[in-house]
């Protein structure tokens, strides 16, 4: 699934990519869907309303259709997780330099045990495990410790980190330090998909007639895309959503992809 949170702007169409949706879903079926207004839109001095992020209309039948875009995040402190294993990767690579850039390395640190660590003891904790390895001679790698935080260093091959030199800095918790609970993560992000399918419905209200349609975009690093479809079959989809949609990479070399849409979900009596 997607590993990096990225904050969307204002309007979705214009910066959150639902024209490149919409674009995806007039070539799939066959309509001619455009934009008609951004609905979910902080107004100065006003509270935000809640209304789907955007309304389109087909120009050829005039029929209208809401889409609400939600991010479906699990573990709970994934997005923490993430900016804290950022800010230690900084660090370590400010302290370390030049050393190391004659190969490629992967550092691995403990992604769990991250989550508790505020931001004054990740900088404390990077520096300790960066003296640790500049003191370290080539013969002792790999190396394995469990102080100030789980982490493992070893000469790593280019190719798992797309030929780069350096160090490779990496959360994982399939080194001994946590074990890994598959089930687990299915559960939680079943419970995170109904949860925000549940908000999803409150901005439908008002468009009793309208095509309603929620697009979801999935954040963590426990769980691949095609783990998500049959998570559908754990919870109880709200029954005026008539479709929803996830989005995906589609690899097209070692570091760059595109946004995929796909559909998981449809309304057994309202089908397009």
């Amino acid at each position: 699934m997607f590993s990096h949170f990225e904050q969307r702007g204002k309007c979705e169409w214009f910066e959150g990519g639902l024209d490149a949706f919409v674009l995806h879903y007039n070539d799939e079926y066959g309509t001619i869907y455009s934009h008609t207004e951004c609905l979910d839109i902080v107004r100065v001095g006003e509270a935000t309303p809640k209304k789907p992020e955007v309304l389109v209309t087909d120009t050829s039948t005039g029929k209208q259709m809401v889409i609400e875009r939600k991010s479906v995040v699990w573990p709970p402190s994934y997005i923490q997780r993430h900016k804290s294993g950022h800010n230690f990767a900084e660090a370590i690579w400010k302290i370390i330099g030049e050393r190391y850039r004659d190969a490629c390395y992967e550092l691995s640190v403990s992604g769990k045990q991250l989550d508790a660590i505020d931001s004054r003891q990740i900088k404390r904790m990077a520096h300790e495990v960066a003296a640790t390895i500049l003191e370290l001679p080539s013969s002792a790698l790999p190396v394995q410790r469990s102080v100030p935080i789980g982490w493992r260093f070893r000469r790593a091959n280019p190719d798992e980190h797309d030929g780069r030199a350096g160090i490779a800095v990496v959360q994982s918790d399939s080194m001994g330090f946590e074990e890994f609970d598959n089930e687990s993560a299915k559960v939680g992000t079943a419970a995170a998909m109904e949860a925000e399918l549940s908000a999803a419905v409150l901005k439908f209200d008002s468009y009793t007639e309208a095509r309603k349609v929620v697009l979801l975009d999935f954040y963590g690093d426990e769980l691949s895309e095609d783990d998500v479809p049959p998570l559908l079959e754990r919870i109880a989809v709200p029954d005026n959503i008539d479709e929803i949609w996830m989005t995906g990479r589609d690899w097209v070399s070692e570091d760059e992809f595109e946004i995929v849409y796909m559909r998981i979900f449809e309304h057994p009596k309202r089908a397009t």
